[in-house]
């Protein structure tokens, strides 16, 4: 029978961070999870240069101190929140550091106002690129909660989608036993993912 951690409920990991006293746990997951999506982002972000990292920290900073205060008002709106504080971060950051006016076109403006624009190419990007990485993150995550034959049916059926028969003959279970599989580790990813997937 597949076991579930003791810090595993039905709540999700957003759900969890919002509550009066989240768990460490829950941080650490929270920031295993957004820590190398921002690095990414933030290394590619005009002008930060080796300071990116700082302005990394700064985000996770002010996601941990408002993201009580956050509520999903759409689908998307986590992402698109992070996305926001991610751009103000970076210009409270490059304001407090500019040390001369620019002349002509402000590279780091113009990619931030892309970044923040929902209709371009740029913020698009940001948003592929959340979706699958928390997603591959979250699966990592959830897989110790499962039995190991129990995973294998979920990979082979809902991963690589092969037929529900051939994984049940490969893995010496029954064709329900492979569909249960499916079901149940995709319930658990909901669950975990709940506002920061939709």
């Amino acid at each position: 029978m597949d076991h579930l951690n003791l810090n595993t409920t039905s709540a999700s990991l957003l759900e969890r961070l919002q509550q009066p006293a989240p768990a460490a746990a829950d941080w650490k997951r929270f920031h295993d999870l957004y820590l190398p999506l921002l690095r990414n982002w933030l290394t590619r972000t005009p002008g930060l240069g080796d300071e990116s990292e700082d302005v990394v920290q700064e985000v996770l900073i002010v996601v941990f101190n408002k993201v009580p205060e956050f509520r999903r008002q759409r689908e998307g709106s986590f992402r698109t929140w992070l996305r926001k504080v991610t751009a103000n971060r970076v210009r409270t950051w490059w304001r407090t550091r500019q040390r001369r006016p620019l002349v002509g076109v402000d590279p780091t403006d113009l990619f931030l106002s892309q970044l923040e624009d929902p209709t371009s190419q740029l913020s698009r990007r940001w948003d592929q690129e959340h979706d699958r990485h928390i997603f591959e993150k979250l699966l990592t995550a959830v897989k110790p909660d499962f039995e190991e034959t129990t995973w294998k049916a979920f990979q082979l059926f809902a991963i690589e989608n092969r037929k529900a028969y051939d994984v049940a003959d490969e893995l010496g279970i029954s064709q329900n036993a492979v569909l249960l599989a499916k079901s149940r580790i995709l319930k658990r990813l909901r669950e975990e993912s709940a506002g920061l997937l939709d």
